[in-house]
């Protein structure tokens, strides 16, 4: 038989090659680097970024009213970012990345909450800040996640997994009842809920208990024994001096500055142990860009005081207690405002909060 024509040929191979520049100039072009993604506080006072416009306006209103809701009752701050690509990273690096470069949380709390969607992707991550992770430990987040946001993302329904996602956070953080299946292992609780948004929320906030009692609560929540996941043992917890050999050298060094507790649960008939992670409230230490540890200090000198002519500058020294992480910069002090503004109008920002590192990730 007699073969094409070689114009045929050459006509076939040159749609070939146009085919696949347009499938790389599609990616290149999907692909948003965290710099170009729009701070919303900044961009119009609003809580979402929907970059591929996946979400249907109305959707995105709704979620602007919930989380200003939220973070009215709670203070907890809350950013939905949708992005067409990760830009090559992974979901759980590029989450990290945005939560901090934005400082989703505030700053004395580090309560922030960033739910981000990859829709070229197709992962969703829920990035927790340091201060939320007691009520929102990695399993919590992942049941969340399996409960009401994948099951309707594999339907098509976008929309109303976004958004049921974000209302069962809000209910979590807002210490409400949030219907969930038994967690998995990670989360090591005990079936019967007296921590969570039943009866004992609703008794806390009938009755002025005061910091002291919240205080007990929250001691006895942490001492109480627990189970063993695997074969429902009850389990030992390690004094201060045993853990240490449970633990890496990060981690000690969190313990040595006093900015995080760990406790460390083994399992006397089966060996099955876990870590547990306790940021403490008041600590002059952040997270380290360098190493992630919650072991870098900030030292700020006022160099000019700032007016309400004009702004002010001061040196920042920010130092790393585990690694070698040291950076000096000079940081400009915002004039002060002769009038008070509000919070919930466009050109402000987030807290300056810091992500903990933990949270979930998922597939669809």
């Amino acid at each position: 038989m007699v073969g094409a024509p070689r114009s045929s040929r050459t006509r076939a191979g040159l749609w070939a090659t146009l085919g696949v520049l347009v499938v790389l100039a599609c990616g290149v072009a999907g692909a948003e680097p965290i710099s170009s993604i729009p701070n919303p506080r900044v961009r119009d006072g609003t809580w979402v970024t929907d970059v591929p416009r996946a979400l249907r306006p109305d959707t995105v209103a709704k979620l602007n009213a919930l989380i200003s809701d939220m973070e009215k009752k709670t203070t907890v701050e809350a950013a939905v970012v949708v992005v067409g690509s990760l830009d090559g990273m992974s979901i759980e690096e590029y989450a990290v990345k945005l939560f901090e470069l934005w400082g989703i949380g505030k700053a004395d709390g580090d309560n922030g909450l960033l739910l981000i969607w990859s829709t070229g992707d197709r992962r969703v991550r829920v990035e927790v800040g340091y201060g939320l992770e007691g009520d929102l430990p990695d399993g919590k987040v992942g049941v969340i996640l399996d409960t009401y946001v994948i099951p309707r993302f594999k339907a098509g329904q976008f929309d109303e997994g976004v958004l049921a996602g974000v209302e069962a956070l809000a209910r979590v953080v807002g210490h409400q009842p949030v219907a969930l299946p038994s967690p998995r292992s990670e989360a090591y609780e005990q079936e019967r809920d007296w921590t969570g948004g039943g009866w004992i929320w609703r008794l806390l906030g009938a009755i002025p208990l005061g910091i002291g009692s919240l205080v007990g609560f929250r001691r006895w929540r942490r001492n109480r024994r627990r189970r063993c996941p695997q074969c429902r043992t009850r389990m030992h917890r390690l004094t201060e001096a045993e853990d240490d050999a449970r633990l890496d050298e990060g981690q000690r060094a969190e313990e040595r500055v006093r900015s995080v507790d760990y406790d460390v649960w083994v399992c006397p008939a089966c060996a099955h142990h876990f870590t547990l992670r306790y940021p403490r409230w008041v600590t002059g230490y952040d997270k380290c860009p360098q190493c992630h540890n919650r072991t870098k200090s900030s030292k700020e000198t006022v160099l000019e005081r700032a007016t309400s002519h004009g702004e002010g500058k001061a040196r920042v020294v920010e130092q790393c207690a585990f690694c070698t992480y040291t950076v000096e910069h000079v940081k400009v002090l915002p004039r002060i405002e002769s009038s008070s503004g509000s919070s919930s109008g466009g050109g402000s920002s987030f807290g300056g909060g810091s992500s903990g590192g933990g949270g979930a990730s998922r597939g669809y």
